[in-house]
């Protein structure tokens, strides 16, 4: 008995959930930090099983094994999110009956380390493979990477967001339109439902929580994150390389062709320009070059718009003209127009705009003005109709071309 009274103060003393139970299964004893874990105080465990306490007993058949072979057994189990080692060993009672003695060690850090650690690992194996593919845009890169792991790994279902629109998604539309405000990775409930967003660059990672799940995509973010990026960057650098050199190549063809031109050729070189720079900005769509013509706007060159090579008419008869001079007059070279279809639905030619689809709420119109020596003479309109704005790149590369455009009309004019 005496052995029975040391464990037990060994016991009282350790720093863990601990415990002794005899030949029935019935707990003689525990210490506080078995009543702190489980939340049950000591006067309603003692001669109590673990059926009578929480509707089941999954450790009985160990128990037996570890009376009846007079061994210790070491195990682990998942109890409320944790990931416990519970060790076991045999000792003899005052009866001389023998029971058992356990304590309880929480091993979840390290058992979310190690899940951590395996998702970095199939994270790198996923994109070792990915690396050997040649990739046109961001886009298409973080939609294959992600249906990769999908299927690859125990993600579960997911979404993937840019800005407010659903790139892909197997999940609710509502729980995806309330993941757009979020910023910052966090956990989110929608319904009793929980949500974990995983913010990585311009894009959103979306995806139902379980069980440690938050922790585990926590202790994995900053290096898989910082690798993605890494992937993103490199994508963006390559891609912006090509559109200046596919760039460069339109601008000496712009330059080398009008100098076997004509001034009656005009509203066929400015038809190329338009061509050329419509293929190497990718957010347009259509486009139309307008000039400036004893104080009204006609339209010399389109790409989308058939039969507006016939539309002339004063700026102060369209909102939309008007904001451009405005915008002209505060010395602007290269612009957008926002709000274009409140501007257009004000316009004396809303009609004709509407015609266009200029009054759709997606219309994105990005504006390059050229002159003749200070005088301003004209602008090229480049339409985006998916809501998508003009990356600072592409506003770059719209100022070269105004530029040189201008060049050619002081030297033709």
């Amino acid at each position: 008995m005496r052995h029975l009274f040391y464990l037990q103060q060994f016991f009282e003393r350790f720093p863990a959930p601990a415990f002794i139970k005899d030949n029935k299964f019935k707990y003689v004893w525990i210490n506080k930090e078995w009543e702190k874990f489980f939340g049950i105080n000591e006067r309603r465990v003692i001669g109590k099983t673990n059926k009578k306490l929480f509707g089941e007993d999954l450790h009985e058949e160990i128990d037996k094994k570890v009376i009846k072979t007079k061994k210790a057994v070491t195990y682990t189990m998942m109890f409320n999110d944790k990931f416990l080692i519970i060790n076991k060993i045999p000792i003899r009672l005052g009866d001389g009956t023998y029971g058992v003695a356990g304590f309880i060690l929480d091993d979840t850090e390290r058992y979310l380390f190690e899940l951590s650690l395996q998702g970095l690992l199939k994270v790198n194996e996923i994109l070792r493979d990915m690396l050997l593919e040649n990739y046109q845009d961001k886009d298409s890169f973080i939609l294959d990477f992600f249906e990769n792991i999908y299927k690859r790994s125990q993600m579960g279902e997911y979404a993937i967001l840019k800005g407010d629109v659903i790139l892909k998604s197997y999940l609710p539309e509502k729980v995806c339109r309330r993941a757009i405000s979020k910023d910052e990775f966090k956990e989110f409930s929608v319904d009793n439902e929980k949500w974990i967003v995983v913010p990585i660059s311009e894009y959103k990672l979306l995806l139902k929580s379980q069980p440690n799940y938050y922790k585990i995509l926590k202790n994995m973010y900053p290096v898989v994150i910082s690798k993605i990026e890494n992937v993103l960057d490199t994508i963006e650098k390559k891609l912006k390389e090509q559109l200046y050199y596919k760039a460069l190549e339109k601008m000496v063809d712009f330059v080398v062709s009008w100098k076997n031109m004509g001034t009656k050729d005009l509203k066929t070189f400015l038809k190329k320009v338009l061509v050329n720079i419509l293929e190497i900005i990718p957010e347009a769509e259509k486009g139309s070059i307008w000039l400036l013509n004893k104080d009204k706007y006609e339209c010399v060159a389109e790409v989308g718009y058939p039969g507006a090579i016939s539309l002339n008419f004063p700026a102060s008869k369209t909102a939309y003209g008007t904001e451009i001079e405005k915008k002209i007059k505060n010395g602007e070279k290269v612009f957008e127009i926002e709000n274009a279809k409140e501007l257009v639905e004000k316009s004396e030619l809303k009609d004709v705009l509407s015609s266009y689809g200029m009054n759709n709420s997606d219309f994105v119109p990005l504006i390059g003005v050229f002159n003749i020596g200070e005088k301003f003479v004209g602008n090229i309109s480049l339409d985006n109709f998916k809501g998508k704005h003009f990356s600072n790149e592409s506003k770059k590369l719209l100022s070269y071309f105004v530029d040189i455009l201008s060049e050619f009309l002081s030297e033709k004019f």
